[in-house]
């Protein structure tokens, strides 16, 4: 008998899958005659699983089982780079009902010829051979954080699997956790989100009040923990703090508290730091966001018509100086249109509209080069009066952008002369608490002002701004 003959005897004899040890062989030979030369040329047209049983194809799946099976996953690694084995033996389980579990799956995709490596937890992805894993989910995370951005940085855990229809929820989490640090899963009105801290518009004050509320727990010296940390902000804004702002999450809690303590003490030092792109640093090793995409950032009028880059006979209309469009009477979001028009396809509708003959994406990247350039030939010229007020473009000793209520609290100490007198008579070596009692200020107070009052100074030096200088200092 032929290899071939072979094969579709041991499907029809042995559906369940044949073994090679040698008591199986004499078994197996009582039915189906073969020589011991033949076994080689079985084994390379068959794929083992763990349990040591051998499978053909034709034990597994029809013909047409088998094409559907495989055109899906040639369609979802064109259109994605990346898909999850469990997913696709979700989809399949019911007329292939023997690769159910995710480790047969990979390796009968293994079999046709794909490329598939477990990851994670025991998780199997199917990529292309020329890639490499970590870098198509890397690339899956920046898409699923382009869609945050262009959401303002809240999306249902619905929405993100709608549009990633490759990958189960499992596989989701676990890119959420390996590469986008700072997205966390939530309950926005008891509805499963992914939201963004960055896109957490925390009170103005959070910063100081939270630098405060930090030092005076290691003056006390009590820990510096989520429980403590919570009871204060709950006490100074009158309201379930971590509640009202979605940081339930303990670990994302800790991380948005010391991205925003601005004291000198060492009390966040286990708090992980996010990934970034190695595109994405600036020269100071701090890592910069780019703001959300928006009409109103592009210079695009409420009116103006955009055009579909897929079929220039497909238009809409700016709405607002957001992301809403009009299109078919409809208001759309910008990247829901492009979407709708690309028949399910999760995209980026600014990469896929262009206005006066530029794609959008080409218009903000042209905008933010221009910017640049006057941003260099500005850097040594004073800043203007109103800047220093409001604090806007202020870098603090960090590499971020102060807040404004951050800034004020450093103007008003920096300007203040009680600060001032309090500051020197420490340099001269009187102790804070002696200040203090005499002053009638808590000491935790007294300590955060002098603080304050010498960063002012040095923000002042770093930003080019000439300090104003109180009478008696």
């Amino acid at each position: 008998m032929t290899t071939a003959e072979l094969l579709s005897a041991l499907a029809r004899e042995y559906p369940n899958g044949v073994s090679f040890d040698p008591m199986a062989v004499r078994l197996l030979r009582q039915k189906i005659p073969f020589e011991n030369w033949q076994i080689g040329e079985l084994k390379a047209a068959m794929f083992q699983l763990e349990s040591g049983l051998w499978f053909s194809r034709e034990m597994i799946s029809d013909d047409d089982s088998h094409l559907k099976l495989e055109g899906q996953a040639i369609e979802w690694l064109m259109e994605h780079g990346c898909l999850s084995v469990e997913r696709l033996s979700e989809d399949f389980c019911g007329v292939l009902p023997r690769i159910g579990a995710p480790e047969v799956c990979a390796a009968f995709l293994r079999h046709l010829g794909f490329t598939v490596s477990a990851w994670g937890k025991g998780r199997y992805f199917c990529f292309p051979p020329q890639s490499n894993l970590d870098e198509s989910l890397a690339a899956i995370s920046e898409r699923i954080a382009g869609l945050l951005e262009e959401a303002e940085g809240t999306l249902t855990f619905h929405e993100i699997k709608q549009a990633m229809p490759h990958l189960t929820a499992e596989a989701l989490e676990s890119i959420r956790a390996q590469f986008l640090l700072e997205v966390h899963a939530t309950e926005v009105g008891g509805v499963p989100c992914w939201c963004s801290t960055e896109a957490i518009h925390l009170p103005e004050d959070f910063s100081g009040k939270l630098t405060t509320i930090a030092d005076t727990l290691v003056a006390l010296e009590e820990r510096v923990s989520v429980a403590n940390l919570e009871f204060a902000l709950n006490l100074l804004y009158r309201i379930r703090f971590r509640e009202e702002y979605a940081l339930t999450d303990n670990v994302v809690f800790i991380r948005v508290c010391a991205k925003y303590y601005q004291g000198r003490n060492n009390v966040f030092p286990n708090t992980k730091k996010p990934r970034a792109k190695a595109n994405d640093w600036s020269v100071s090793g701090k890592r910069v966001r780019s703001p959300n995409t928006r009409f109103s950032n592009l210079g695009l009028p409420i009116g103006a018509k955009l055009v579909f880059t897929k079929d220039c006979h497909i238009t809409c209309t700016v709405l607002d100086n957001s992301n809403q469009v009009e299109y078919g009477g409809k208001a759309w979001a910008i990247s829901a249109l492009a979407t709708h028009l690309l028949s399910g396809s999760a995209a980026n509708g600014f990469v896929c509209f262009s206005y006066e003959g530029e794609i959008l994406w080409d218009r903000r990247l042209r905008l933010e080069r221009e910017d640049k350039q006057d941003e260099s030939l500005a850097e040594k010229l004073p800043m203007p009066a109103e800047a220093q007020e409001t604090g806007n473009g202020i870098i603090g000793l960090d590499g971020r952008s102060l807040s404004p209520a951050t800034w004020r609290a450093f103007r008003s100490a920096g300007t203040n002369p009680r600060v001032s007198e309090w500051a020197a008579r420490v340099e001269k070596g009187e102790r804070v608490e002696q200040i203090a009692r005499e002053s009638g200020y808590a000491v935790s107070t007294m300590k955060n002002m002098i603080s304050n009052y010498r960063l002012y100074f040095k923000v002042c030096q770093l930003n080019g701004i000439m300090p104003e200088f109180c009478s008696n200092v």
